[in-house]
């Protein structure tokens, strides 16, 4: 049941994804770029530039042997220009205000470390360390090669 679930949610979330898109694009045409739709796009767009971000830092696409922290640095480096990027062009609030900015990235690097830190803990308490599981995964990936 756990499996079915997972896999309707994910179809939720990419036919919402897909109607969102198009709906927007036609928005855009018909409307013009009105806050709402810019926003939604920018957002859509924040969300494909973190995903991506994630796929660069925690597969092994392209970095195959950095450590965890290494990872974590490196994804939380090029999400924040990938956001700020998203919320100037999106307007999410006026590019001007410096303590908008300044609260923007508060906010970014609070809800990192609070999430890499919950996720370190939930981690640890299921798997071990992050490079020791690293480790498993890749003798385990030698073997089979």
């Amino acid at each position: 049941m756990n499996r079915i679930l997972k896999s309707a949610l994910v179809r939720v979330c990419v036919a919402f994804t897909a109607a969102m898109a198009l709906w927007c694009a036609l928005g855009l045409v018909f409307a013009g770029p009105v806050e709402g739709i810019v926003i939604t796009l920018s957002l859509l767009a924040a969300c494909l530039l973190l995903v991506a971000l994630q796929v660069l830092w925690f597969t092994e696409t392209v970095f195959a042997r950095p450590s965890y922290p290494a990872r974590i640095a490196g994804y939380g480096l090029t999400a924040l220009p990938a956001l700020a990027l998203c919320a100037a062009l999106g307007g999410w609030f006026p590019v001007d205000n410096a303590g908008a900015w300044v609260t923007f990235v508060a906010i970014y690097l609070i809800t990192l470390a609070a999430i890499t830190a919950g996720y370190t803990v939930y981690y640890r308490r299921t798997v071990g360390s992050f490079d020791a599981a690293l480790a498993r995964y890749r003798a385990e990936r030698e073997q089979r090669g």
